[in-house]
């Protein structure tokens, strides 16, 4: 199931209507300050959140070597993933890190709805008692400009989904099915609170459970 807003017909994201040609005149400088909109600045700030990440990556890795740098951005996800978990669900007054697939959805739609019209296309996510699912073709966190940081990507997320295991003591494993770095034309995402023998996990998991076990 979805929540009930993944339905509203009024809700809208600014930034995702702008053209093509729109965006890359913003990339270029190339729109004087009178024509800016609130599409534009939206766009704009999540486009400057991804080359952010990419800018480091790249700066990381030439100051520090590959190793270092794939560890940093690994460490920087299971900070920034795990601490904005936990404060949602303080929020919703659950003080003992118990959450549920339902409290993971609605931590997920409300960041992806609050990050730019890129985070966007993850909106909405499924739950059912035993587990998350999101799905979406981009990634802000993935540059397809700089492919070649695809790994720093990896170790983002898998630092994330370290993040929400710490801050959730009843969220088993993240399963990756598909990720953009990985090369796959979009992703999907599975947070599981219980398991399902009938839906065997993936290669790649964050979790104590190891698929290869008998």
């Amino acid at each position: 199931m979805q929540e009930p807003y993944a339905n509203d017909p009024l809700l809208f994201y600014p930034g995702r209507r702008l053209t093509a040609q729109e965006r890359e005149r913003m990339d270029r400088y190339e729109i004087p300050i009178e024509e800016l909109t609130v599409d534009h600045l939206v766009y704009s700030m999540s486009r400057q959140i991804e080359n952010n990440f990419q800018t480091f990556y790249s700066i990381a890795e030439e100051v520090v070597g590959v190793e270092k740098a794939t560890e940093i951005a690994h460490e920087i996800g299971r900070r920034y993933g795990g601490r904005g978990y936990a404060m949602l669900l303080r929020a919703h007054g659950i003080e003992d890190g118990a959450g549920s697939a339902r409290m993971m959805a609605l931590y997920q739609d409300l960041v992806h709805s609050i990050r730019g019209p890129k985070h966007a296309a993850a909106l909405y996510a499924e739950h059912d008692e035993g587990r998350c699912v999101v799905r979406r073709r981009e990634c802000v966190y993935y540059s397809e400009d700089h492919p070649e940081n695809a790994r720093y990507t990896g170790a983002f997320e898998s630092g994330c989904f370290e993040g929400y295991r710490a801050a959730d003591e009843n969220l088993l494993r993240v399963e990756v099915h598909r990720c953009r770095w990985k090369g796959d034309d979009g992703c999907e995402q599975h947070w599981v609170y219980r398991e399902d023998p009938d839906r065997p996990p993936p290669a790649l998991y964050v979790g104590d459970h190891d698929p290869d076990a008998a």
